[in-house]
């Protein structure tokens, strides 16, 4: 064997062992890059989802002299949401008229039940009341079965009976 052949598979050789250390630097530079990506993606989904997360309802009960029930509905972010709809069960657990709203601020507001056209009372500050309202925990009949609104980003929120939020397609 000469001399320079010896250079020329040397060469050839840390050549070849560059090669295998740049694909394995490629292989675990696309596994960061995925990490990094699932990373991104589950931040702009808590982002899209902060404001959702803060609005929610339950079926309240009115303490006074006659005892009534209602519903309080909550936006505890800060921005307005919209085109919100409550579905309520009653005593029997008969669904009543759906509670709606063009627009509800941020804050916690109460809608007692009425025998009116609208079968609720205009939203209320929660604060405003002299009354004690009181959540209803134990009732099986009495509950929210589901919630819907449109955030400020201007996508579409549900939250089911058992309090699960799912965000829906954007209004166009």
């Amino acid at each position: 064997m000469t001399l320079g052949s010896l250079a020329d598979i040397i060469t050839a050789l840390t050549a070849v062992l560059a090669l295998f250390a740049a694909i394995a630097g490629a292989r675990h530079a696309r596994q960061l890059f995925g990490v990094e990506a699932r990373r991104d993606e589950s931040t702009a989904a808590r982002e899209r989802q902060s404001q959702a997360s803060k609005v929610f309802a339950w079926v309240a009960s009115r303490i006074g002299e006659d005892t009534t029930y209602g519903v309080v509905v909550v936006n505890s972010s800060e921005q307005a949401i919209y085109d919100v709809e409550v579905r309520v069960t009653d005593a029997h657990a008969g669904e009543r008229r759906p509670i709606s709203l063009t627009i509800l601020p941020p804050g916690a507001y109460y809608l007692g039940e009425s025998p009116e056209a609208y079968a609720w009372e205009f939203a209320s500050r929660l604060r405003s009341f002299d009354d004690e309202i009181r959540p209803v925990t134990k009732s099986k009949n009495r509950r929210i079965l589901r919630m819907s609104f449109r955030d400020s980003s201007n996508l579409m929120w549900t939250r089911d009976g058992v309090g699960i939020l799912e965000s829906s397609l954007t209004v166009e």
